[in-house]
């Protein structure tokens, strides 16, 4: 009798316990009140340090030992719940001086300069093809740059035709020194 019992409450407890599995996505694509695919800049390098310590906690990639002719290539990413984009997604850039003023301000980094628009050219639009997951531009390094100074930029993703651009890194700052 008492086997019995033993084996009721052990089946009773298994049946209670494995409800507790039975839960929903709390964090992703999948999760209630998600927004779907999410365009975002891929890291195009390692987050600067103080970056995480600003109010506008813009990711900083800091390219400080770069020669004339080198690029630097930074990349849109889809974040969504197909591998690949399921179909082309055209995303908007832009800059953003305000947050790029902000940034550095409160990171400390007062010494960096804006990149002035001469020096580099922007894509109005750049598109993540059907199928694949990134798309990318470069910023290359020319002799205008004057040697040893240290440049910034906010690039900012204005807008995308699939999916939501992404709170987190929507926005980055680029820094670029050329050394001689």
């Amino acid at each position: 009798m008492k086997k019995t019992l033993n084996t009721i409450i052990f089946a009773a407890l298994v049946l209670l316990m494995s409800s507790c599995l039975k839960s929903t996505e709390i964090v992703g694509t999948d999760a209630p009140g998600s927004k779907g695919a999410i365009i975002e800049f891929a890291n195009p390098n390692f987050i600067a340090a103080s970056s995480h310590t600003v109010s506008v906690p813009l990711a900083r990639y800091d390219f400080l030992t770069l020669k004339t002719g080198d690029k630097v290539h930074v990349d849109v990413n889809y974040a969504g719940v197909a591998d690949n984009a399921p179909s082309d997604i055209a995303v908007g850039l832009t800059t953003d001086a305000d947050a790029l003023k902000t940034h550095l301000t409160q990171a400390n980094k007062t010494a960096f300069v804006a990149l002035p628009t001469n020096l580099y050219t922007l894509p109005a639009t750049v598109t993540i093809k059907s199928g694949t997951k990134t798309a990318g531009f470069d910023f290359v390094i020319t002799d205008q740059f004057v040697a040893n100074t240290t440049y910034a930029v906010a690039l900012k993703i204005a807008s995308a035709s699939a999916g939501t651009v992404s709170g987190n890194f929507g926005t980055i700052v680029v820094a670029l020194k050329r050394i001689p």
